[in-house]
């Protein structure tokens, strides 16, 4: 179904029209679909007080980790759905997320959710363009795998300083939050705790990045 999506429409126009935020508004003004706001508490699993079978989620503000079977698959961010793929899933859920901060979340019914994307008349673009974005960010984690230690830590500074970096009043460094400890960072690296800190140490030393009560600084020329 979604390879004769690639050949009818115009992957440009999908990203303009169906992407997730266009689909929080049609949720949030649909007399279809009910919705609440609930907050995980820091560094809690998200499966104490929701349910990916039933719901659906919005990640409204924070930063969550998602996990399976103890591995890293991605960091996720604010302004962001969880879950949509259930839609068309039925399987029990396998997958673990962790609040890094606390994180505040709109749920909606997954049913209701369902009802109104399969009464749309061009609503499976949505889930489409949510199943292309995961299938990239996978590729990514992939092709992030294969090279050096070294690299694959740089690439994951620069990915997180433009997801949710903070940058300096002069201009010139990025700091990355503090819920991103050298043990998380090397979950998501695929390395262990000691090649990263030895590999920040060699940062460090060639004045790439720096480091100030736990948490990880880059130089701005350094972020591609």
């Amino acid at each position: 179904m979604y390879t004769e999506l690639d050949q009818l429409y115009n992957m440009d126009i999908i990203r303009t029209n169906f992407n997730q935020e266009k689909l929080l508004q049609e949720l949030l003004t649909s007399n279809l679909v009910d919705s609440k706001t609930i907050k995980i508490p820091k560094s809690k699993y998200f499966d104490t007080v929701t349910d990916t079978q039933e719901h659906i989620y919005y990640l409204q503000r924070g930063i969550a980790h998602l996990s399976y079977e103890n591995k890293s698959l991605a960091v996720l961010f604010d302004q962001q759905f969880i879950g949509l793929g259930t839609v068309l899933d039925f399987q029990e859920k396998t997958f673990d997320i962790q609040a890094y901060t606390e994180c505040e979340l709109l749920t909606f019914d997954r049913k209701q959710v369902m009802e109104l994307l399969f009464g749309m008349q061009e609503g499976m673009l949505y889930l489409y363009l949510y199943e292309k974005d995961l299938q990239q960010n996978l590729l990514e984690k992939i092709d992030l795998l294969y090279q050096k230690g070294s690299v694959r830590l740089m690439k994951t500074f620069q990915t997180l300083c433009h997801s949710c970096g903070d940058i300096s009043k002069d201009g010139n460094w990025v700091s990355i939050p503090r819920c991103f400890t050298i043990k998380r960072i090397a979950d998501m690296t695929n390395l262990s705790s000691r090649s990263v800190s030895d590999f920040s140490e060699e940062l460090i030393a060639k004045k790439i990045i720096k480091k100030e009560a736990g948490q990880f600084i880059i130089h701005i020329k350094y972020i591609e």
